[in-house]
């Protein structure tokens, strides 16, 4: 097997078991087996238990040198806040005034938390969750100020939303805990490791559950433009950029994985609440998760074919 078909079917072994659980989580609600219900109840779970937990359990319970892993996250943030005044000025050539702050928060927020996480581990296993967790609460507090700013005027919800968020508070104690070197009682561990080992299949099966397959319309230019800048252009952009930088192996595998992730659910949820007629998001995240294979497994194809992944 050449060395491109090999890199490539390495890659796609990555992203597959991610697919697969996502299908299943489409297959269980069209046959019953799960409900709207479950899934309001099981994000609700998620959101609030299983990802803090699993989030504080790899945080407080692996070595992390500050030094060393902050640079990547602050590059995450920067970038996100570059990209986010980019799409801000083009926005008005693609859509109305009124669709703005949905198509810029369509394009850039990234489901990092779940599926960015879930292909973090798939490929790097469980000593990434740490690393990777720093990064996703650097890009918690930086997308909920960025998403408010876009979609409201009410700047006094930014710091309600991160005080009350249970991932970002999962991770700052966890790194409170080894910080203060605390010992990690061994019952305490494995109960909440039980919650942990929840988290990502749990989410995969309520995010494959809750796409709504039948809205997607890739005839739409704004939404073709919304996914393509998600999905292709600016993960690429991103990712050359931190090249240039000098990241490499590990850092630029997390990098990429999180900012090349479909369009998170929690974006529907906040355009729903703050641009309530506008149903741009929902598709945006339904063709964005379907395209997903694709383009991170030719994006990883790619970046290891070339040496960056080493």
């Amino acid at each position: 097997m050449s060395g491109f078909a090999s890199n490539l079917w390495a890659s796609f072994s990555i992203t597959a078991p991610i697919l697969v659980v996502l299908l299943l989580g489409t297959l269980f609600r069209r046959g019953g087996l799960v409900g709207e219900t479950f899934v309001e109840n099981g994000n609700r779970l998620l959101f609030n238990v299983c990802m803090p937990a699993l989030l504080f359990l790899a945080t407080a319970s692996n070595s992390l040198s500050l030094r060393e892993d902050l640079p990547l996250a602050a590059f995450g943030v920067g970038a996100t806040f570059v990209v986010v005044l980019l799409l801000w000025l083009v926005a008005p050539a693609i859509v109305t005034r009124e669709q703005r702050g949905v198509f810029v928060q369509s394009a850039f927020r990234s489901n990092m938390g779940m599926i960015g996480l879930a292909l973090c581990l798939n490929a790097y296993g469980e000593e990434v969750l740490a690393r990777a967790g720093l990064f996703v609460a650097a890009m918690i507090i930086a997308y909920n100020v960025l998403s408010i700013i876009i979609l409201t005027n009410d700047r006094g919800r930014v710091l309600r939303n991160l005080a009350r968020n249970p991932i970002l508070l999962g991770v700052l104690s966890g790194l409170a805990w080894q910080q203060l070197q605390l010992p990690l009682p061994q019952l305490f561990e494995l109960s909440i490791s039980y919650l942990a080992r929840m988290a990502l299949p749990l989410a995969l099966i309520c995010i494959g559950a809750a796409l709504e397959w039948n809205r997607v319309r890739p005839g739409r230019p704004d939404i073709l433009w919304a996914s393509g800048l998600k999905m292709v252009i600016l993960p690429a952009a991103i990712t050359v950029a931190a090249v240039q930088v000098g990241f490499r192996g590990q850092d630029l595998g997390i990098l990429f994985l999180m900012v090349a992730s479909p369009t998170a659910m929690v974006a529907f949820v906040m355009a729903r609440e703050l641009a309530p007629r506008n149903d741009m998001t929902a598709e945006v995240i339904a063709l964005t998760t379907l395209v997903m294979p694709v383009t991170i497994t030719l994006g990883l194809t790619v970046l290891t074919t070339l040496g960056l992944m080493n």
